[in-house]
Formats: C-alpha cells, structure tokens, sequence
C-alpha cells in the first residue's frame, strides 16, 4: 500500500457515523489513565464503543487498542472540529508515528513525506541529485534508497492532480453559488499571467478558498480575451452554472470583461448579474488614498526620485553609506521605493526618507541632483504623522 492509499479510518473501527447516542453515556470519574488530548473529544458509551463530541462518529473500543482510530477520526474524518484543535490531534500522531519505543522504517512513509517536504517548500528536484543528499538520508536510515527527480516530478503531480480531483469532486456536490477574485501580473520576462481564485461556502458552512488557476494571458491584454480566459476557467472546473460574483481591480478593460462575461452566462447569474461584478476595495482605498496624498505630490516626486537616484548606482550607494558611518547610522543595502498600486508603499518609503533625513540632506550637499526643500521635508513628516494615527486608530 503506498502513502496515498493509507485509509483514513480503520475499516472495523467505524460503527456509524450517525449513530444514535441514545445510550447511557459512561461518565468515568477517574481519567488518570487517559491522558490524550484525543478523549476531550470522545465519550465512552456502553458496549465497548466510543461516540465523537463533534460529528457522532461512533468507533468500537478495543482493550489496549490505543487511541489511532480516534484520531484520525479527528483529522481526516470529522468535519465539525475547528483548525486549530486538528492541528493538535495531527501533531500528536506525528509524535506517536516516530515513538523511538514503537517505530517501525516504512519506505513509502518516508517518502510521501519527502514528496509533501518538496511541494511544500517549493523545492528544485534537482536537491536528490545532490551528492550529499543520499548520504545525508542513509545516516538517517541505512536501508533507505533515494528516488529519482524524474520519479519525485511525478509524486508531486499525483499530489496535485489528487488535490484537484478532490476539489473538482466538492464543486460538484455543491449545491450553492462560487464567488471569485482574480488578479494580473507582469513577470520578470513582461509576460501577463492571471491568477484565479474561488471563494465559496462548503456543507459544514465553513468559508473555502482556493487558487484554481495561474494561466498566461495571450498579449494584447483586452476585455475580450481576459474574458474568454476566465470563462475557459470556469468550464474547466464546471462551474459556468454557479457563479455568483468575480471581484476585478478598477481597471477600465474590467467593464470590458463583466460585459462579455455576463452575455456568455445569459440566464445563469442571479438577480441578471446585478451583483457580479465587484470591485476592489484594496484598490478603490489605494485611489481614495493617493487622491489625498496628491497635494503633497511634488514632495513625493522628489523624495522618489532622490532614493530612486541613489538605489540606481551601487558607487552612490557606497557614498550614502560612508555619510551614514559619518551619522554612526547603520549601512543600507538597498533603499525603499513605492509601488503605484499600493498606497502602504508610498508610506513606507517616507518613513524611510525621514529617517535618513540627515544624511540625505549631506548627500545633495555633495552632488548635482537637487533634493527636496525644507518645506517639502515639512510636508513629508506631516503626512507620516497623519498615517500613523490612522494606524492606530
């Protein structure tokens, strides 16, 4: 059996899942023997059995079977326990899967574990062929045989392709509406690529999310092709049929794309799509805030392009940092700059400038590029003034 194929429950443990708990429930007052965490979530009922406070799980009770069956109940069963005491539960069965008195080398453990380690920490499958990598697992356990990259490639899609069954399996028997948020990007190389992620309310009414898809976007980036993107999305996941809302930033090709989006779906939205387009209140507070900040946008300007000078060329770099030995002030590596589409950013480069003030100050003092003036200066403190007391109230 491999490490995919364990069962989430032993097959002769489970009694019934909504088994009556009409029996007299024994309370036992000594619990001294009973030290897992595992039995604040269990009581003990006659017949040899025990019923889960959470979801009714009703699981047989063996003499010195131990607690395995009920927690894997708990974590890979029960739907009612909250994240945090899960985490508990799987952390205990980590502590009694690795038990020096009890353990026992299984391969395919090891080495679904290794597969979770490299999709978990995204790291290169080019780490096995390492020539410290299987010496390094072997000190660990003599009789271990290390797998190919090709063959951790492949664990690692069966991970992903189990993932999406199992997503795909859940929108199937949904029987209420998705909502989505989607995103553009601009990698290293100027390729667009959206990210789309849903948004919905499972059967236990616990809020989900997942990104379903990260697609390269065919240059130009237009209303119709964004839209023709998405609806692609959403045929792949089947999900045309249950969609309610897509939240998009304020970009003006965004109406472009409800607009053709809206007349694909025809009778499929609620309320005729009335509510299906809504728009970033992340980007809708960046236009609300930089509207305010524009009346200090020459000051801005030129404290931008005073850091920006200097973060261009590690010699003037090296020449802010012998002022800053001068100020016994610590070394910068690089300095802030903001970004356009977030409003924080903008605050935290003034917070910087302000606190380089001084040696800023010297380094116009010492070259041709004009800085900003006193009154600038002023202006800048004033605004990081007013945005540390919206933090704080």
């Amino acid at each position: 059996m491999s490490f995919y194929d364990q069962p989430s429950l032993d097959s002769d443990a489970v009694v019934g899942e909504s088994e009556s708990r009409s029996e007299t429930v024994e309370i036992r007052s000594s619990r001294s023997k009973k030290r897992s965490i595992v039995w604040d979530h269990f009581d003990e009922i006659v017949g040899q059995k025990v019923v889960c406070r959470h979801c009714d799980n009703t699981l047989t009770k063996h003499k010195n079977s131990g607690t395995s069956h009920m927690k894997r109940n708990l974590t890979a069963s029960c739907k009612k326990i909250g994240d945090e005491e899960r985490e508990k539960i799987l952390a205990l069965q980590m502590d009694d899967l690795f038990d020096p008195a009890t353990f026992k080398f299984d391969p395919n453990l090891t080495r679904g574990l290794l597969d979770l380690l490299f999709v978990d920490g995204e790291l290169p499958f080019s780490v096995i062929e390492n020539r410290f990598w299987e010496p390094a697992m072997r000190s660990l356990r003599p009789e271990y045989k290390s797998i190919g990259r090709q063959t951790m490639r492949e664990d690692c899609v069966a991970i992903f392709k189990a993932g999406r069954d199992a997503i795909l399996a859940e929108f199937e028997g949904l029987d209420s509406r998705v909502s989505f948020t989607s995103g553009i990007w601009t990698s290293s190389a100027t390729l667009g690529y959206m990210c789309v992620t849903a948004h919905w309310i499972d059967k236990e009414f616990r809020f989900q999310k997942r990104i379903i898809a990260l697609k390269q976007i065919p240059y130009p980036h237009s209303g119709r092709a964004i839209a023709h993107l998405i609806e692609k999305i959403w045929n792949d996941w089947k999900l045309d049929d249950k969609i309610f809302a897509i939240t998009l930033d304020n970009a003006s090709v965004n109406e472009n794309v409800v607009g053709h989006l809206k007349k694909k779906l025809e009778n499929k939205l609620l309320f005729d799509g009335i509510y299906m387009h809504v728009r970033c209140s992340a980007h809708i507070l960046n236009l609300i805030v930089h509207d305010g900040m524009s009346i200090i946008e020459t000051a801005l300007h030129n404290i931008r392009e005073l850091l920006r000078h200097i973060a261009s060329s590690g010699s003037r770099l090296q020449v802010l940092n012998t002022i800053l030995d001068e100020l016994k002030l610590p070394h910068k590596r690089g300095l802030t700059l903001d970004c356009s589409t977030r409003w924080n950013s903008t605050f935290a480069m003034i917070k910087e400038a302000l606190g380089l003030q001084e040696a800023l100050l010297r380094y116009v003092e010492t070259s041709s590029i004009v800085g900003p003036s006193t009154e600038e200066w002023r202006d800048a403190e004033a605004m990081a003034r007013g945005e540390q007391k919206a933090r704080n109230s």
